[in-house]
């Protein structure tokens, strides 16, 4: 059902893109004053290919990817599933897995939050500074640590391949979000080059 929506959601945008592509063509000949771009010029066929990849990247798509990670190691670690169904070795495992996330923000909330931290701005200010930038991926990396610790002592993961399966399960879990994502930034990016933002 998901799946579904984010497929017309898709289309919707495609079509948007083409609307949007056209409309700037004709409004552009029509009204030539008005300042508005049209992407069928030579300019903006050149703005489109040339900057397509550089339109793309942003802190979004990486957070998209590091959250599906981060998914895919929680959901096949089987961590959440530990809470119903309580052993003894997955009782051992949660507690060396919480543990270890606890290890690991303390260390992140020495580095950030310390008297002259390192993850501080050159003021000395939480936001922005590094801190903040890699608050997603902090959390991100926290839940994968967590749940691989998890996944390895329970008997979830019993390889490295295993973990390896998980993160990238997670990801393409998320590639129907992702895909949504390209299309709509594609589409923001189109506006702001008709409307000269």
């Amino acid at each position: 059902m998901k799946n579904k929506i984010l497929a017309w959601l898709s289309v919707g945008l495609i079509v948007l893109q083409v609307v949007m592509i056209l409309g700037s063509w004709l409004y552009a000949a029509l009204n030539p004053e008005s300042g508005v771009r049209s992407m069928l010029s030579s300019e903006g066929i050149r703005w489109a290919f040339g900057g397509y990849i550089h339109q793309m990247q942003s802190p979004l798509l990486v957070w998209l990817l590091l959250g599906g990670m981060a998914y895919g190691s929680l959901r096949h670690s089987r961590f959440v599933e530990s809470f119903r169904t309580m052993r003894y070795r997955q009782r051992v495992a949660l507690r060396f897995s919480l543990s270890t996330l606890v290890v690991y923000l303390s260390v992140v909330a020495f580095f950030a939050f310390a008297p002259h931290a390192i993850l501080l701005s050159v003021n000395g200010d939480l936001f922005p500074s590094a801190f903040s930038d890699a608050a997603v991926p902090l959390l991100c990396f926290g839940v994968i640590l967590m749940s691989v610790v998890y996944g390895v002592m329970a008997g979830s993961f019993p390889s490295v391949t295993s973990v390896f399966n998980a993160l990238v399960a997670g990801v393409s879990s998320f590639v129907p979000l992702i895909i949504v994502y390209l299309l709509a930034s594609h589409l923001i990016y189109i506006l702001s080059y008709i409307l000269i933002l």
